[in-house]
């Protein structure tokens, strides 16, 4: 059994309409929530939409609770994170510290699973279980996970693995969601 189980987003409408992406992925984490995995889900992710000031984790979790039955109790937003590395490290910084988390599962989607898995699994300094859900597949999906994998691995090299404040650190110096070149800055006592 996990401490919690972490679920990704990918996109939704102005109104918070899930698209098919991330309701497979919710269904998924509220499946292995009912037959008890783990507690809580988590569901991950900011108000990125200029067109709208929902923040898709709070989506998420409307929709877990309206459309799938689960009780407020068991969801817990995180809110912070802007993509996959800021969902590693926020839900470990403002969550997983916090409540002593031992072991957290995350959910996304098949051509993500590998990416997730190595920025948890550094992030939190152990390895990460992820579980897949049905997503689409194509050659540019790939292709985009491996531009993606090889940006993380150059923002964060020569930190070590599970160091809290040096990857905070470099995702604050170095990450352009982070760091105010394309987003407003995170700063330490905002997250």
């Amino acid at each position: 059994m996990y401490d919690a189980i972490i679920v990704l987003a990918n996109l939704m409408d102005p109104t918070g309409k899930l698209n098919d992406e991330t309701l497979a992925r919710l269904t998924k984490a509220t499946d292995l929530l009912k037959a008890g995995s783990a507690p809580v889900i988590v569901p991950c992710g900011w108000a990125y939409r200029n067109d709208s000031e929902i923040c898709i984790a709070d989506a998420m979790a409307t929709h877990a609770k309206d459309a799938m039955g689960i009780e407020k109790s068991k969801i817990i937003v995180e809110t912070t994170s802007r993509d996959t590395v800021g969902d590693a490290i926020f839900t470990k910084r403002n969550l997983a510290n916090l409540r002593n988390w031992k072991s957290v599962v995350v959910v996304t989607s098949a051509y993500h699973a590998e990416r997730s898995q190595e920025i948890f699994s550094f992030v939190y300094g152990q390895p990460i279980e992820v579980v897949s859900a049905v997503s689409p597949d194509t050659p540019a999906l790939r292709a985009s996970e491996e531009t993606s994998i090889e940006a993380f691995r150059a923002t964060f090299s020569g930190v070590d693995a599970g160091d809290d404040a040096a990857i905070f650190e470099r995702l604050t110096s170095r990450h352009p969601f982070y760091n105010g070149e394309i987003y407003p800055r995170i700063a330490d006592s905002t997250a």
